[in-house]
């Protein structure tokens, strides 16, 4: 029995597509578990944002505080860059060394403030991490869709 060329290299593409699926899905979870921490993170950092605002009164914590258009202003306490990894574009947040030119946002709230105020800027801080990590899982989903279509552009021309 001759083994047909063409047949071998359908059968390689669709273990190639397989895969590329399988793979598709668990990125697919990935990014779901990616949301599902950030969207925790954004409650609970929420929630210890209001317990603050309940001990220090309502006046103490509240949206007169926050800077608006007329304010001075100031860097960005995080930021991101993007790097080239296995030709996918994935961004990646650059450590700020912490400078005292640097507004700390929870001195806008005053110098005594409660551990709930802390503990809610270090929850809106993972937070911003649960974000970059589903960006750069969603950048991977959109690299394996490109694979995809292009694996059955080339199993239909095989066909």
């Amino acid at each position: 029995m001759a083994i047909n060329k063409g047949s071998c290299d359908l059968e390689t593409t669709c273990d190639l597509l397989d895969k590329l699926t399988l793979t598709q899905l668990h990125l697919i979870e990935d990014k779901m578990r990616s949301e599902l921490n950030l969207e925790s993170s954004i409650n609970n950092g929420s929630f210890h944002l209001a317990k603050s605002r309940y001990i220090m009164g309502q006046n103490s914590v509240s949206k007169e505080k926050l800077p608006t258009e007329n304010t001075t202003e100031f860097s960005a306490s995080v930021k991101t860059v993007g790097k080239q990894e296995n030709n996918i574009t994935q961004l990646e947040i650059v450590d700020q060394k912490y400078d005292t030119s640097q507004i700390n946002p929870v001195h806008w709230f005053g110098v005594l403030v409660p551990q709930n105020l802390h503990k809610a800027k270090e929850l809106f801080n993972n937070a911003i991490n649960y974000v970059v990590e589903a960006v750069n899982i969603q950048l991977q989903i959109l690299d394996n869709i490109k694979k995809i279509e292009t694996l059955k552009a080339y199993k239909k021309s095989l066909v």
